[in-house]
């Protein structure tokens, strides 16, 4: 047999199908069509029931779900355990627009497969599909409005959730963004010294300014807990009937709630809507929980802080995938202009 690495995409996808086939099973739909959705960091699946069983709201589509393969060395099963806890959580709790965990038939959110042909066991959950669309373009004030409010009931939760003992998640505080740079396995000073020089002095003074604010804030849970950490009108934010509906937590870990909220809008800063779609998120965002002066007037300063990590990521990732080597550094300048212009005194 040949080894999984050598195959083709093709070939990938049909041995994952024999993959998710089996782990099905573990959830009792082993009946079930399924379409492949991605083959790609996780593998996802779109499964229907043969037998829908009707939804108590209108938050999942009847009889569909997402199977998840999780992609080996990214999470801990720890990890996984810990973001499926808090979807179930917060459908239980709050009733929130969110991805409901299926557990299998012997209780568990989180079960482990494995095959012939693919290497090690695959960490697999099952999630129902949420119901709504992508909104691409004509994008407006409202949504955004929407998407604050939304994230405010999720920061509330977390705020307020214990967490189940044992488990835990990666941390977007100081060192997970600038220290510990996700997929670049190498120590900080490798990662930095991969940086174009003409952005080190700039870069390092932003991270000094963050830190500042870190330092005073604390990570209490009034500016500091569980986040989504990859939510935005452009990716994994879905709408129903003016709702606005979170997907694919597999990002999710603790930060600081201000830079969730920055992170919605660092596709649009350079934008002559960004002042509009600033107002309308924070505006959202308060109608259900409020933030403080402070907090909002460092809103960009986290939102540079992001350009930076963003930065350093795709510099440590060059050397990795010399195919994407334009993308990538096209993303780093881009990242380096917007922090520039955010924080042009960061010493200040």
């Amino acid at each position: 047999m040949k080894p999984y690495k050598e195959l083709t995409y093709l070939g990938r996808a049909r041995r994952m199908r024999r993959l998710a086939s089996v782990a099905l099973e573990a959830f009792g739909l082993a009946e079930a069509r399924f379409k492949l959705v991605r083959v790609a960091g996780n593998t996802l699946f779109r499964v229907f029931a043969p037998q829908p069983t009707p939804a108590a709201d209108d938050v999942h589509i009847d009889g569909q779900y997402m199977l998840r393969v999780h992609q080996p060395g990214y999470q801990a099963a720890g990890a996984i355990e810990l973001e499926l806890a808090w979807l179930a959580a917060m459908r239980r709790d709050a009733n929130l627009p969110v991805p409901e965990p299926v557990p299998t038939l012997d209780g568990k959110l989180l079960t482990q497969v494995s095959i012939a042909g693919i290497p090690g066991e695959r960490n697999c959950s099952l999630l129902r599909w949420v119901r709504g669309r992508f909104i691409p373009k004509n994008i407006r004030p409202h949504h955004y409005r929407a998407q604050g409010r939304l994230m405010a009931r999720l920061h509330d939760h977390a705020a307020h959730w214990q967490i189940p003992p044992g488990l835990t998640k990666r941390h977007w505080d100081w060192d997970g963004l600038f220290k510990d740079v996700e997929g670049a396995d190498m120590p900080e000073s490798e990662v930095w010294a991969l940086l174009p020089r003409r952005y080190h002095e700039h870069f390092k003074a932003v991270t000094k300014k963050v830190r500042r604010v870190m330092d005073a804030w604390g990570q209490g849970p009034d500016v500091y807990g569980l986040i989504h950490a990859d939510l935005g009108v452009d990716a994994n934010l879905l709408f129903w009937r003016g709702e606005a509906r979170a997907i694919d937590f597999d990002d999710s870990g603790f930060g600081y709630y201000m830079y969730d909220l920055a992170l919605s809008l660092e596709h649009c800063r350079e934008h002559a809507e960004y002042p509009q779609f600033r107002e309308a998120l924070l505006g959202g965002y308060a109608e259900v929980r409020p933030l403080s002066q402070e907090q909002l007037e460092h809103y960009e300063l986290f939102m540079a802080a992001f350009y930076v990590y963003l930065a350093l990521w795709a510099a440590a990732m060059v050397p990795r995938h010399p195919e994407h080597r334009e993308e990538l550094f096209e993303r780093l300048n881009r990242s380096a202009g917007l922090a520039a212009l955010i924080v042009p005194d960061a010493l200040g």
